[in-house]
């Protein structure tokens, strides 16, 4: 049943997109040129992604973390990120769609998505959390159900603001687990974020999860500084 369930949602949302492609043609996110058919970027600007490799980090003795990203943090997606701040849904669920094309997520081995919270304050303010947003058509793509289990109780401060160390500190004990904590034991787990800089945010996340005993854990971003 759930599986039939997950055709219709699937057919209901790849035929709304070919009603609003008819509705309002599709365009090119960076440059604005029209398109023929739907896409993110056009084949020039999409040409312009530099590709980078993982990188892994240490959790504890047993759990390491790699973290896949599109490319580093320069157009034509650096600008899809910043819409957040104009409270651009849309800008999001492309940031989804890219990572979606361009990770090799299609035979990972993921059970659930979990996306980066917002404080209720900055969510309350923007209208939705980006990271959800693309975590949401990640886990459409991939038949995957995305898991709020994670909240931010501390309202931190903007990690672009901040020095190295002082992004450590930050986001030091900033999460905590809704319910717990036995929805993610033996599973493999994704965490989902727009950008990572430091992955100070990642780590912090990542090793509150650990505790919860999952599997695996690994991280997806947009874009990172590198």
């Amino acid at each position: 049943m759930q599986k039939i369930i997950s055709i219709l949602q699937k057919s209901l949302y790849y035929g709304a997109k070919q009603i609003g492609n008819i509705l309002s043609p599709p365009q090119c996110a960076h440059c604005k040129l029209l398109l023929k058919e739907y896409a993110v970027f056009c084949t020039p600007c999409e040409q312009t992604i530099t590709p980078v490799v993982s990188t892994t980090i240490t959790l504890s003795s047993t759990y390491t973390m790699k973290i896949f990203a599109i490319s580093g943090y320069k157009e034509p997606i650096k600008s899809l990120i910043l819409a957040k701040s104009r409270s651009d849904r849309v800008a999001s669920q492309q940031l989804g769609e890219l990572i979606w094309k361009n990770i090799p997520l299609k035979h990972a081995e993921i059970d659930y998505l979990i996306p980066i919270p917002l404080h209720w304050t900055r969510y309350a303010y923007r209208g939705y959390n980006q990271a959800h947003e693309m975590a949401r058509i990640i886990g459409r793509y991939k038949n995957k159900s995305v898991l709020p289990v994670l909240a931010r109780k501390n309202r931190t401060l903007f990690q672009s603001t901040l020095t190295h160390a002082k992004r450590l500190d930050n986001v030091k004990d900033a999460f905590t687990i809704v319910g717990d904590g036995s929805q993610i034991r033996d599973k493999h787990i994704l965490l989902v974020d727009d950008l990572m800089t430091t992955s100070a945010t990642l780590q912090s996340a990542a090793k509150l999860l650990i505790k919860y005993k999952p599997a695996s854990i690994s991280a997806v971003v947009a874009c990172r500084v590198v």
